[in-house]
């Protein structure tokens, strides 16, 4: 059963490529433009893993990983930004987020970071749990 990705991107292009890819790659993709979208998705249908964009209108990424960490959903979060300062990246961790990839990025690094995000926390039942210790 292929795992569902709940992708978060507000540039159309990329959302769209990544999607295309994701797919192509054996993923069930959910694609939302923002962050309102993406939680009320989260809710909705719990995804496997997350593909947040940090930046993005209304809720930002970091907002949606704090909501959802703070609901005790432990669902693995890949963040995607352009922005590159190591204060960044913490800000994304610190929020919630297990891993984290600067744009541009390549779409191979980003499949190996999502198997290894669903590798660790063993999660690929659907639940948007995680059945990891974390």
């Amino acid at each position: 059963m292929p795992q569902n990705v709940l992708l978060a991107e507000d540039d159309r292009a990329i959302r769209h490529a990544l999607e295309r890819a994701l797919t192509l790659e054996g993923y069930e993709v959910t694609a939302v433009a923002d962050g309102v979208e993406a939680l009320a998705q989260a809710h909705r249908t719990p995804p496997d893993v997350l593909v947040l964009d940090v930046m993005m209108p209304g809720i930002d990424g970091l907002q949606v990983c704090r909501v959802l960490r703070a609901e005790g959903d432990r669902t693995p979060i890949l963040m995607l930004t352009a922005l590159v300062e190591t204060a960044d990246r913490i800000a994304g961790l610190d929020a919630g987020a297990d891993d984290y990839v600067v744009k541009p990025f390549d779409v191979e690094e980003v499949f190996a970071r999502l198997r290894a995000l669903l590798r660790r926390t063993g999660n690929g039942t659907g639940s948007g749990t995680g059945s990891g210790t974390g």
